[in-house]
């Protein structure tokens, strides 16, 4: 065999095993990449659902995860659902299996709320204090004892657990509003008034707020006040009933305690129980069915006949775990009377005017030596009735603006603006509210503080700028 024949005999490349491994690794890399895609999918759906409270479309998801895999955290997220639903007992069944299997403060929390919510406070509080004990600094927990405190009649302790959640830095809103409960309850009127005004000069309209006003004004005596609160805010046709009727009527017979569950349209429940997980609902509907109920709810609160009276008291004394937000832009800029009386008759005034939306041209954001910078670029210049900054937590931070027509390029591009800052910010959301109220969820990456301020006019001197800007709270 001379050279040539030698050098350029066929030589085997590739072996059979190495051709079975490399097809074992090709078909792995395709798995993987069809269970990324399936759980990007997932989490749009998630993000969807989330968006438009379809409950029912969450509680499919999650049952078919819980069915792959059985994991505590993703029996937390069903109970979730199944409690924002309504739907105590199936939380509770979810819930138990994992009871004595983990050491989550926030299931715990959670279980303690659905026990609540089906009359065993005792139990509840067991619950709460070992979600205390694993962590000393849950501010929620401390907020839903003190809830069930109260229920209890244990007033003095009710009162330190609130003073906690706010040391913890739970919601100060839901504080605020369970303080005043607590305050109504013994009859310390004039101290339930001052908590009670306190959300409603921040520009809080939900209807227990607004029951619970009307009832310290009348227990206050200022029967005028009253009367002209009652009707500006539409709480009846003839508040001279409702008064009387408030007026004779003590609150701890008033309370309700059990019955008090989240809205069922607001929170959009979807579903019968195994049906609807194909069903479609787009946001637009669901923004509808929202305007549809208010205005129902607007035409109910008009009776005034006694049993309309009573069901109104249920509203006034429920205790908030989670205070809504509703904005009245007629009576966001009210200014105390005397004492800190409600200056109802401004209100009444600018009821008449229509209502004027802030146009958002745009988003800016970017980091500077010492802090992070968002700009918010409006048609008209913003006042302090017009947006709410809200620290959730030291690293959580809920920005609202209200009435506001978003750029063409939607809800969208004002998220990715913000998010283009990554140095101070690990996470950005928002949503539109079917009340156009713009809500922005920011995350930061360590604790910090935001100090918030007009700027004056753009470069172009055609658009207004309004400055967040995020601090490390040890700067």
């Amino acid at each position: 065999m001379n050279y040539f024949s030698i050098c350029c005999k066929p030589k085997k490349l590739i072996k059979p095993k190495c051709i079975v491994l490399c097809s074992i690794l090709f078909f792995v890399a395709g798995c993987q990449n069809s269970t990324l895609k399936y759980d990007l999918n997932e989490q749009q759906k998630i993000y969807i659902h989330e968006t438009t409270k379809n409950y029912g479309g969450l509680i499919e998801l999650y049952k078919q995860r819980l069915q792959r895999s059985d994991t505590v955290d993703t029996r937390y997220k069903l109970a979730r659902i199944y409690y924002l639903s309504n739907d105590f007992e199936a939380a509770k069944r979810i819930l138990t299996p994992v009871l004595n299997k983990t050491k989550n403060d926030g299931l715990f929390v959670l279980y303690g709320h659905v026990e609540s919510r089906l009359g065993n406070n005792d139990t509840a509080l067991t619950y709460l204090d070992k979600a205390i004990a694993i962590n000393g600094k849950n501010g929620e927990a401390y907020n839903v004892k003190g809830v069930i405190l109260l229920k209890k009649r244990q007033y003095d302790a009710a009162r330190y657990s609130f003073n906690l959640a706010r040391e913890n830095f739970y919601d100060e809103n839901k504080v605020t509003n369970n303080l005043a409960m607590l305050s109504i309850l013994n009859k310390e009127y004039n101290e339930a008034y001052k908590h009670l005004n306190i959300l409603y000069t921040k520009g809080y309209r939900d209807q227990t707020i607004l029951h619970n006003l009307l009832y310290t004004l009348i227990k206050l005596n200022k029967m005028q006040l009253a009367k002209s609160f009652c009707i500006a805010h539409k709480l009846s046709n003839d508040p001279e009933i409702l008064i009387q009727e408030l007026k004779q009527i003590e609150p701890n017979k008033a309370i309700k305690f059990n019955e008090i569950t989240p809205g069922q349209v607001e929170n959009q429940k979807q579903y019968t129980t195994e049906k609807i997980a194909s069903q479609k609902i787009s946001e637009k509907e669901i923004s509808e069915k929202k305007i549809a109920v208010k205005s129902e709810k607007g035409n109910k609160s008009k009776n005034v006949a006694s049993s309309t009276a009573h069901a109104k008291l249920s509203n006034m004394t429920k205790l908030e775990t989670a205070t809504d937000k509703r904005v009245d832009s007629s009576a966001i800029n009210s200014k105390p009377e005397k004492a800190n009386d409600l200056s109802v008759s401004k209100q009444n005034n600018e009821a008449k005017q229509p209502a004027t939306k802030s146009t958002i041209l745009a988003v800016r954001s970017g980091e500077h030596e010492k802090f992070s910078r968002i700009t918010i670029e409006t048609v008209n210049q913003l006042n302090k009735s017009e947006y709410f900054v809200e620290k959730i937590s030291p690293t959580e931070f809920k920005l609202s603006f209200y009435k506001v027509t978003l750029p063409a390029a939607g809800i969208n591009y004002i998220i990715n603006r913000i998010s283009h800052s990554e140095r101070d910010f690990s996470d950005v959301t928002g949503t539109l509210t079917a009340e156009n109220t713009l809500v922005l969820n920011i995350k930061t990456k360590q604790n910090s503080i935001v100090k918030d301020f007009y700027a004056g006019l753009n470069s172009k001197g055609k658009a207004h700028c309004f400055a967040f800007d995020f601090y490390l709270e040890n700067k």
